[in-house]
């Protein structure tokens, strides 16, 4: 990058215009799929206009005009977003086979395809981030069919309401025999016959063996290893007649559902060659370790003559200070030497770290 092109980018990052942060809140919105917040906030910044042509463009608030190529591109992106969000939609309320049949139908790569180390977003830029967790195609068929397994042995439903809903999306059934058990503890009736108690066993029983069996033929001695104590530790819920209220309840979360629906959406966005994480989320995310790794190597503020305008320091604690001769209290201190005297300047102030709670509260009180 030439030196004009760094002075340029600075200055951009620096003084943002209107429209670089229209376009964070905009990339915000598609990524975590509210796909109708998105619109309206396109409808609200922008006005659809035809250029000479007679093509579609849209007219930035900031004047900027946007192609019917990069029109077609945000719509494809919501589009996939809506996909996005029904997958992860049944994931939490745990209709898991619903959840695959989609992934198999508009994401087949994500479930199917051999990895490849080398791929990467496709909007390559100097910040990248990659995803936290795994999103080898193996793991996550694997990791799928696990929780399918939770579901069946769930004894009491665990309903989940969308955002903005008030009713639940529908649960799959539950298999477990320990329904009647559980149905009989909060003084309802209990019609699950002895021979269909038996049957639901039996389900159960043959999940958790294929589920061992797929687990031991895993090619990497490692993945082997780690799926077959995560499968001794779930499969430990059918020593339980209600594993809600075992030791085991933990597998039982809608934390836990959380978990997969997120491993799967961060797997749909890299294996599309998408950025994994929001814009503004990765600058936070880089801002945080920025300024967490100076405040702990102890770097000192810069004389305030040297900052860029517009420049301040993150709201935190109180500030950190070299130790001196009023907070040692030594005698040994008290004195400081003639050299010490004429360099000692408020830049003693250690960087404080980035802490986004208080940025947060700092911005709501301003």
């Amino acid at each position: 990058m030439s030196l004009k092109s760094r002075a340029s980018s600075r200055a951009r990052l620096l003084n943002p215009s209107q429209q670089d942060l229209r376009d964070l809140v905009l990339d915000y919105l598609m990524h975590n799929c509210h796909t109708s917040a998105a619109r309206a906030f396109m409808r609200e910044c922008g006005v659809k206009q035809r250029d000479a042509d007679g093509d579609e463009t849209m007219t930035t608030m900031s004047g900027r005009v946007t192609s019917e190529e990069d029109l077609r591109a945000l719509e494809e992106r919501l589009a996939m977003g809506e996909l996005r969000k029904e997958i992860r939609n049944h994931i939490l309320a745990g209709q898991i086979d619903d959840a695959t049949d989609l992934l198999n139908k508009h994401f087949p790569n994500v479930l199917s395809e051999p990895m490849d180390d080398g791929s990467e977003p496709s909007n390559s830029s100097r910040f990248e981030y990659l995803p936290a967790t795994s999103t080898d195609p193996t793991h996550l068929a694997l990791n799928l069919r696990i929780q399918a397994f939770v579901e069946a042995a769930r004894t009491i439903p665990l309903p989940y309401y969308p955002p903005g809903s008030e009713a639940p999306l529908p649960h799959p059934p539950l298999l477990s025999a320990a329904v009647k058990a559980a149905s009989s503890d909060d003084g309802e009736d209990a019609d699950m016959s002895d021979s269909e108690a038996e049957q639901s066993n039996a389900q159960l029983l043959h999940r958790a063996q294929s589920l061992y069996s797929e687990a031991t033929r895993l090619p990497r001695a490692a993945d082997r290893a780690m799926y077959l104590v995560e499968l001794g530790q779930v499969g430990g819920i059918l020593a339980y007649t209600v594993p809600e209220r075992s030791p085991l309840a933990v597998y039982m979360t809608q934390a836990r559902r959380e978990a997969v629906a997120d491993q799967i959406d961060s797997a749909i966005l890299y294996r599309a060659k998408k950025p994994t994480i929001s814009r503004i989320e990765l600058y936070t995310r880089y801002t945080g370790a920025i300024w967490s790794m100076l405040h702990d190597k102890g770097i000192t503020v810069p004389p305030r003559n040297k900052w860029p305008a517009g420049v301040s320091l993150p709201p935190g604690q109180p500030s950190e200070t070299k130790a001196t001769a009023k907070d040692s209290g030594t005698s040994e201190n008290a004195t400081p030497s003639p050299k010490k005297a004429s360099t000692d300047t408020d830049t003693d102030e250690v960087l404080p770290p980035f802490d986004l709670r208080l940025f947060l509260e700092c911005q709501r009180s301003s």
